[in-house]
């Protein structure tokens, strides 16, 4: 003889999964097996989990428009592409070519030698 289907509330397991509860959790406090959740209640615990995602994703709207500036930085990020990338230019002559730099380097001498012009500034290392 088979055992009775165990009672499960379905509004419960809504509700648990809308506080971002994992199925492993649910079905601890229901006192059921996780596998049971998934196979009996699948549809509920996906409606559950959109539903606290929605309120969460409420709460942090209103908090940036409410003035917080970290969110309205971390929702500019996440909706609207922006970036922290930071651009760096190179607009002079450093002085030396890809080709010296590759002599240098297959040279045995690698002892740092100052740009020309800033031999003032350059302190040999000890």
């Amino acid at each position: 003889m088979a055992r009775p289907r165990k009672v499960i509330d379905a509004q419960q397991v809504e509700m648990l999964a809308s506080i971002m509860c994992t199925t492993e959790e649910i079905a601890a406090v229901l006192g059921c097996s996780k596998d049971t959740l998934e196979r009996r209640f699948a549809e509920v615990l996906e409606k559950g989990r959109l539903r606290g995602k929605q309120s969460l994703r409420r709460k942090q709207y209103h908090l940036a428009m409410e003035g917080n500036a970290t969110m309205l930085i971390w929702l500019s990020k996440q909706y609207l592409g922006h970036t922290d990338r930071q651009e760096v230019e190179h607009g002079g002559n450093v002085g030396y070519t890809f080709a010296d730099f590759i002599r240098v380097a297959l040279s045995q001498d690698k002892t740092p030698k100052p740009l020309p012009g800033n031999e003032s500034r350059f302190k040999a290392l000890p």
